[in-house]
This record gives structure tokens, C-alpha cells and sequence, in this order.
């Protein structure tokens, strides 16, 4: 039994697809939050699906909820909020599951503590329990992840570019970034997932192929719009003095 989070999600969509394109032989256990009343999209996408599917309604945060939908399950893909992943585990591990891939983020990496701690705080308390030989986990990171409207990051920049003349860049603009495509991300779970002699108990860092300035990635977003954008640069500097003002003036720190 496969037991999938987040299928509905943005890349959990991409690995229901590449299943069914591989055409997966096995039954595959579904939790979605919302039932087929608040969300009748989600259900008719996975009733759409040539797959053994068992979906179940409910709340990952429940711990009898995991209780009862954990039972004779082998392997866990886990693409829903890291945040979800230590009661995850920890009712896995009651359960005997074999093996639990989990999706985490490369914010761990974040040199804000304030975006990075809580992230670091879960995952080196599942990676202790593997290397105390507790559990099998394979751990994956995608960088920012864009490829449609479910993303909260890309997407709302391509939004905003499509509709207005003029966008401000904080400093010059030559930060790295590396975004990668949900439809890679569901591939690259499917490939985690068929060649477990090499990736279990691994981790990987997933990103696109290639780094791009921020201020390329916006160059190139515009062009891809037909969009003639003036990008005004602003000093860093000046910025956080601008934005300090703003935030004490505004009873709600919008920035």
C-alpha cells in the first residue's frame, strides 16, 4: 500500500499524473482535507485517475485519523507542509512503515533564523531517528517551486508583471535564484519512489537546472508577457528605511 499527501497539491498533481502515465500497479491510499462537497474539483481529479485509489477524507494534524489510515501501509510519499512531517513519523513508526519519503524545503537552508529554525528543528529530529536505524526516510528539498496559479511565490510576480508598467528591484537584482517546475518535482518523486535501492535513506536537493539573477528572471517573465517593464532600482539601504517608516505608520505591517 502507497500512501500519498498533498496529491491534489502542486506537485503532488504532476506525480498522480506520472503514475497513472506509468501506469502503477498497486493500491494507493489518498488523504485530502476536503470532502467531495467543499472541493468537487480535487475529487474529480483523482476520479479521473486509471489508478487503485482509496481516498480518505481528513486531518494529518489527528493523530487517530493517522491511527486508522496508516494501517498496513509500506510506503509514505509526503508532499504536503513539512510542518506536518513529525506526527507523520511519528505514528508511522507505530505502524511499521517501511519507508516514508518525505517533500521538506530547501529553507532549512535560509540564513534567517526566523525562516529557517522551526524547518531544521523537524527535520534533524527524523534524520537522528534514521541514523539511529528507527526508520527508513528519504528526504527531499525542492527550491521555490512555480508552474501555475497554486504557487505563492511565482506566480503572484507574473501576476503583478502582467499588470503593471513599472517594478521596483531592492538592490541590483544579481541574487541567485534556482526555481524548479512542479511537473519536475512530480517526476522526480515517481524516480525516488521506483529506484529505492538508490535513494533510500538519501536526501536531495531539488532545484531547476540552472541559477538565474533575479533580475534576469524578471527581465525574462516581462518578455514573455509582451510586456515593456521599467525596472526602477531602488538602494537597499534606502529600502529598509523606507519600508521602517511605513511599517510604523500602517497598524498592519503589509511589508
Amino acid at each position: 500500500m502507497l500512501y500519498i499527501t498533498g496529491a491534489t497539491g502542486h506537485s503532488g498533481q504532476w506525480l498522480m499524473k506520472r503514475l497513472e502515465q506509468e501506469k502503477y500497479e498497486g493500491p494507493i491510499r489518498v488523504v485530502i482535507r476536503k470532502s467531495k462537497e467543499e472541493a468537487p474539483n480535487e475529487h474529480a481529479f483523482l476520479e479521473d485517475l486509471s489508478l487503485q485509489l482509496d481516498v480518505v477524507v481528513g486531518d494529518l494534524r489527528d493523530s487517530r485519523f493517522l491511527e486508522e489510515t496508516l494501517k498496513g501501509v509500506d510506503t509514505v510519499i509526503h508532499t504536503a507542509s513539512v510542518t506536518l512531517s513529525p506526527l507523520l513519523v511519528e505514528i508511522a513508526l507505530t505502524k511499521k512503515v517501511d519507508w516514508l519519503i518525505l517533500v521538506h524545503t530547501t529553507g532549512r537552508y535560509s540564513k534567517y533564523k526566523s525562516a529557517s529554525q522551526e524547518y531544521i528543528q523537524i527535520e534533524d529530529q527524523i534524520l537522528e531517528m534514521r541514523e539511529k536505524g528507527l526508520l527508513n526516510v528519504t528526504i527531499l528539498r525542492p527550491t521555490m517551486i512555480y508552474g501555475s496559479h497554486k504557487d505563492r511565490n511565482m506566480y503572484r510576480l507574473v501576476s503583478y508583471l502582467g499588470r503593471h508598467k513599472f517594478f521596483p528591484v531592492f538592490g541590483k537584482g544579481d541574487n541567485l535564484m534556482q526555481p524548479v517546475h512542479a511537473k519536475d518535482l512530480g517526476d522526480a518523486y515517481y524516480q525516488v519512489l521506483t529506484n529505492r535501492q538508490q535513494t533510500l535513506n538519501q536526501d536531495y536537493n531539488l532545484s531547476g537546472k540552472d541559477p538565474i539573477s533575479y533580475i534576469q528572471l524578471l527581465k525574462t517573465i516581462s518578455t514573455q508577457l509582451s510586456r515593456n517593464t521599467v525596472f526602477i532600482h531602488i538602494p537597499l539601504s534606502l529600502a529598509v528605511f523606507l519600508i521602517k517608516i511605513y511599517n510604523l505608520i500602517l497598524p498592519k505591517k503589509a511589508i
